[in-house]
């Protein structure tokens, strides 16, 4: 079924408002000052989510460039995220090993990776700037479970950031079939990196 823009509009600002725990929930480039309005920001069509696994004989990669999401930040500095792609959207060079990736992590079922998350950003008072935020969250892949990691965000000034974030995941804590190759099953962790850009709501 196919689902009109603004509805997909709609389940990210619904998403964002839940306040539901995320792994990248320290993705917004700064928090609004004591009394001021809530500010929020889109990621930017340069972001990108890639994940890699590992297999006895091999390593595989697979991105994807259609990474969706908002970010909300309150006057007190709490952050909401709501980051996703569509599964069908991350490419390893191997239709075959996509499609059969589609099948395992239940695609037909749940079409997303989704992070959902809320977190806490000190406003920085000087740009450009680097900074660290320890993250805690929930990631969905086939189904929800909670991630821990680190973002490494620079800002390049109060409405634009860039972040990088790398986590590991575990496919059979998330219910997912380990592809084989040979009889050999591959790791049960994926590394998951999301390289994000942020820009204010215009």
């Amino acid at each position: 079924m196919q689902v009109s823009p603004g509805a997909e509009a709609g389940c990210l600002d619904g998403m964002i408002a839940a306040l539901a725990l995320s792994v990248l929930a320290a993705l917004a480039p700064t928090a609004s000052p004591a009394g001021a309005a809530p500010r929020t920001f889109d990621v930017g069509p340069a972001s990108t989510l890639r994940y890699r696994l590992v297999h006895k004989f091999h390593a595989v990669e697979g991105t994807s460039r259609a990474v969706e999401g908002k970010a909300r930040v309150l006057p007190d500095g709490t952050v909401q995220v709501m980051v996703r792609a569509p599964l069908d959207s991350f490419h390893s060079g191997n239709s075959n090993r996509d499609a059969h990736m589609l099948e395992v992590t239940g695609a037909a079922r749940q079409p997303y990776v989704i992070f959902k998350g809320v977190g806490h950003l000190d406003p920085p008072d000087r740009y450009p700037v680097d900074v660290r935020v320890q993250l805690r969250g929930e990631l969905t892949l086939k189904s929800p479970r909670p991630v821990e990691a680190a973002a490494a965000v620079h800002f390049d000034g109060p409405d634009r950031a860039h972040v990088e974030a790398t986590f590991p995941v575990s496919l059979d804590a998330h219910q997912v079939e380990r592809p084989e190759l040979l009889f050999v099953k591959v790791d049960d962790r994926v590394d998951v990196d999301a390289r994000l850009e942020l820009e204010v709501e215009r």
